[in-house]
């Protein structure tokens, strides 16, 4: 697609005016990031109280939040690098600031920095790849699709899923970008390295460029051996590196299904030496086909020598949580279904975070095929977009699975939607048949993108929220009372251990100074089933929960509806009065606070 001084001049004001929006919503929105923080996702929320402690004082290598499951706290698998870069926002600010002012800078300033970088990365890279139109239409894309512009880099959103998309970003235009060589697969490959080190969710769409690389070089394309191998030996050597520095020295033999660890650093290593046997035997090897059986006897041979170190991390991270826990997860944390099912439940989370993705990997799919058969886009183009759409394809049928798995095609799907925008309006000067082909596609693309707002209208006003129970009453959901102001008034009462649904656990660690029994964070079984189980079930379930625990209150939302509906905890906050479990005056009337008498 050729980049015309018109299309020049378009990027460059989009792209300015993209920036400009990016800073003016982090002015607008981030007036009170610690009450924005404690609304937003449960993971952000424990990523902030992470680096507070760290600077506090706690260890580097101590990931524990002691204030949940006291004494012995709550152990996090997550990476301290991401620590790292919010604290060098707040230590610098501090020197002029108070170290809370600094902190709620950085709550709304790591967040932006994060998105202005994506934006610039994505549109600088679509340019010269696609054009000039592709780039612009691409940093429209990354604004308004939720988990790019919306969700994962908006203010206080600290958690490190933004991190993996610039990282995975850089990765792909890295495996995409012209005239491959060494630089360039160093770079893809420490990106790559640095994401593991933050967290094994790309490791899938890691393994898909490490692919896409192995190919061409079997095919002897220019420059493809050098940045295989640049690419592989950068992986394992700079995953090995970031392990190291996150890893507490008596940890380092240690195998973890949930985090960067010896299992995974073998499989980096297995894949490494796979792709060096690629490198130095297929030049000498006359056919494609004697390439393939080579790259499948060596990839036949690592799985046999890493089956007994991957083999207890094959069934995932969960796999040793009982049952009653894994259901729990997969049934309550929302991003962790299925996408079919609830594409068009209320939250809309599917919808809108896959229904833009797949429009864009369909049409992207039609766009290559038409490129491909006509010869009409620019050497190399169709290529290009073939890789970008493996990747776009991986995150949708991935999201079939799970609608978080989405993000594993989030770095293609701006650029695909911006190649096939582009497209249209080349078809759109070919003529009548031209315009009769592109108009209803290129409805179809602005439409996709706008399914954030037309969700949004569709869902709004419908008093969400708030139910009749079987007496004519009003029930209200277990998580309306997750408000600043609320929690708040809980420091009002002497502090102790609160038992509460999962989704207060960390809101209570970041506004009050109670400690917490629940969260919803798989390295405890125990914190996930206390915020859920003594809820959903009867008197006797609920009163063995406090006395297994030992909280000193029991927290509910007044009005609330528990489980089914009929659960002792739904009793008790529309009222009723229970021996041993005393109300306590001062707290928000909102809120059901019960003292444990023992």
């Amino acid at each position: 697609m050729q980049d015309t001084a018109r299309e020049s001049r378009l990027f460059a004001i989009v792209l300015l005016l993209a920036v400009c929006m990016v800073v003016f919503r982090a002015v607008a929105t981030g007036m009170a990031p610690i009450d924005t923080l404690s609304v937003s996702d449960n993971d952000d929320i424990m990523r902030f109280l992470m680096v507070r402690d760290w600077l506090a004082g706690q260890g580097w290598y101590d990931t524990t939040q002691y204030r949940m499951l006291p004494p012995e706290g709550l152990e996090m698998h997550w990476s301290r690098y991401v620590d790292l870069a919010i604290a060098a926002i707040i230590l610098p600010l501090s020197l002029v600031m108070t170290e809370a002012q600094a902190a709620a800078v950085a709550l709304v300033a790591w967040p932006t920095m994060l998105l202005l970088a994506l934006i610039v990365l994505t549109g600088l890279a679509a340019r010269r790849l696609f054009g000039g139109m592709a780039a612009l239409v691409a940093v429209v894309a990354v604004l308004l699709w939720p988990p790019t512009g919306l969700t994962y880099f908006a203010p206080a959103r600290i958690d490190h899923h933004n991190v993996q998309i610039l990282l995975t970003t850089l990765m792909l235009i890295s495996v995409v970008w012209p005239a491959p060589s060494m630089r360039g697969g160093i770079v893809g490959g420490l990106a790559a390295a640095l994401s593991l080190a933050v967290g094994l969710e790309t490791m899938i769409t890691i393994a898909l460029a490490g692919l896409v690389l192995t190919v061409r070089a079997m095919m002897l394309q220019d420059g493809a051996a050098r940045h295989l191998a640049g690419f592989s030996l950068a992986l394992a050597g700079g995953a090995t590196l970031f392990f190291m520095g996150q890893t507490a020295p008596g940890g380092l033999l240690v195998p973890r299904c949930d985090e960067l660890s010896l299992p995974y650093l073998a499989l980096a290593w297995t894949g490494a030496a796979i792709c060096i046997g690629v490198v130095a035997l297929s030049p000498r090897l006359p056919s494609l086909a004697l390439r393939v059986v080579l790259l499948v006897a060596l990839a036949a041979a690592g799985i046999v020598a890493l089956s007994p170190l991957i083999g207890p991390c094959a069934s995932g991270p969960y796999d040793s949580l009982p049952q009653e826990v894994q259901d729990l997860i997969t049934g309550r944390i929302i991003e962790a279904r299925p996408t079919l099912p609830y594409l068009w439940e209320a939250n809309g989370l599917g919808f809108r975070f896959v229904a833009p993705a797949a429009m864009a990997v369909l049409l992207g799919s039609l766009t290559w095929g038409w490129q491909s058969l006509r010869g009409r886009a620019g050497a190399g183009t169709p290529a290009k977009l073939g890789v970008l759409l493996l990747f776009g394809w991986l995150g949708v049928i991935g999201a079939l699975f799970q609608i978080r798995l989405v993000l594993m095609g989030a770095a293609a799907i701006p650029m695909l939607v911006g190649v096939v925008v582009a497209t249209l309006l080349e078809w759109g000067r070919e003529g009548l048949f031209g315009r009769l082909r592109s108009v209803p596609a290129l409805l179809a693309v602005v439409l996709t993108l706008m399914t954030p707002t037309l969700h949004g209208l569709a869902h709004g006003g419908g008093g969400a929220g708030a139910t009749m129970t079987a007496s004519g009453g009003q029930s209200v959901d277990a998580d309306a009372c997750r408000q600043p102001h609320i929690l708040r008034s809980l420091n009002s009462v002497p502090e102790g251990v609160i038992l509460s649904s999962s989704s207060y656990g960390p809101p209570l660690l970041l506004l009050t100074g109670h400690a917490a029994l629940a969260g919803p964070y798989h390295r405890s079984a125990d914190a996930i089933a206390n915020g859920a189980v003594p809820f959903d079930g009867d008197e006797q379930t609920l009163r063995a929960a406090l006395e297994r625990t030992g909280a000193d209150y029991l927290l509910l939302c007044r009005d609330a509806h528990y489980g089914d509906g009929t659960s002792f905890a739904t009793q008790l906050a529309r009222g009723l009065a229970a021996g041993g479990l005393v109300p306590v005056d001062g707290p928000a009337p909102e809120l059901v606070l019960l003292r444990v008498e023992r």
